[in-house]
């Protein structure tokens, strides 16, 4: 049993690391960031943060949010919130990927990252151990108002965007691109890879404590509704 959750946690913070790149190489690229990131940004900005603070605590407030509206997390949830931010703000301090200065440099970081985002999160979610705080969310506005995931999604992203450029977050055709074209690039890398995120069953902390303790099995995979890609 620990055997397994050794390799698990392994693949979880190799995908949030990789994930962390990816989120990086967007800010870097400097042309417009995705929905959340422009949130963060915006607070970093406004309130003379880090980007890795901002992120903590968006995370822990949409997670917060999601738990008392009856949506369950798991280990994976809050290495999402906690571990992954650090890595960022490591990354920006260490100044190791170049912020770009032209249009077209800034469109090939942006893709190079976006296509990291949808790798690292394809080990993460391949981890089963939990899923990212936004995503919760979705489900529980959708579970509340009886509206589509994607439509919760939609207006959701839209109030970060507008919050987050008030703020003085960066708005450019990177947030364009990152709105239209994430989800379609998560599809065709699982397609690729032959992962079906929506069948993989994320484990909870209540289910992890179990399974250490020696408890009930809980089974790696078991159908679920198809879900929409996720969001960092």
């Amino acid at each position: 049993m620990f055997r397994e959750y050794s390799r698990r946690i392994a693949v979880l913070l190799g995908g949030l690391t990789v994930s962390a790149v990816g989120i990086t190489m967007m800010l870097q690229a400097n042309i417009g960031l995705e929905p959340w990131s422009v949130l963060q940004n915006g607070m970093s900005v406004f309130f003379g943060m880090t980007y890795g603070t901002a992120a903590m605590i968006v995370g822990a407030v949409v997670i917060a949010a999601a738990f008392f509206c009856g949506e369950k997390f798991g280990l994976g949830t809050l290495a999402n919130i906690f571990f992954c931010p650090v890595l960022i703000d490591l990354l920006l301090y260490l100044d190791w990927i170049p912020l770009m200065t032209t249009l077209w440099s800034g469109l090939l970081m942006l893709l190079a990252g976006m296509e990291l985002l949808a790798l690292g999160t394809w080990m993460y979610m391949k981890s089963a151990l939990g899923s990212g705080p936004r995503d919760a969310l979705m489900v529980v506005l959708a579970r509340k108002t009886g509206r589509s995931v994607g439509l919760c999604r939609a207006v959701v992203e839209l109030i970060a965007i507008f919050v987050g450029w008030r703020l003085g977050g960066q708005v450019g055709i990177g947030t364009i691109i990152t709105g239209v074209g994430v989800g379609t690039l998560f599809n065709l890398n699982f397609a690729l890879l032959h992962f079906r995120a929506a069948e993989l069953h994320q484990e909870n902390l209540p289910e992890t404590f179990r399974r250490l303790r020696g408890g009930a099995q809980q089974p790696a995979e078991q159908p679920q509704e198809p879900a929409e890609p996720p969001q960092k």
